[in-house]
């Protein structure tokens, strides 16, 4: 699947994974969901429903998940894909 995304997005998504595991990938879904559904009702010419979309919620992010799944990834680092 990852031959179909562009590299950059692909990039933006295993750093989001490395840095915040998969809390942050939740939130980096739900923002892209509000980008779409934003980016939609702009091409249907709804454009006065459109307004900047308000930061979600910051959940109380534990400093140890981080530097654990740091820790994991460093250690268990994901092969190379030379191909």
């Amino acid at each position: 699947m990852e031959d179909d995304v562009d590299a950059m997005v692909a990039e933006a998504v295993r750093s989001v994974r490395d840095r915040f595991g998969a809390d942050g990938l939740r939130d980096l879904v739900a923002l892209a969901r509000a980008e779409i559904d934003r980016s939609e009702r702009a091409v249907d010419g709804r454009l006065d429903e459109l307004a900047e979309p308000t930061a979600a919620p910051a959940e109380t992010l534990d400093s140890a998940d981080t530097q654990a799944w740091i820790a994991y990834t460093e250690s268990n680092p994901e092969p190379a894909n030379d191909e």
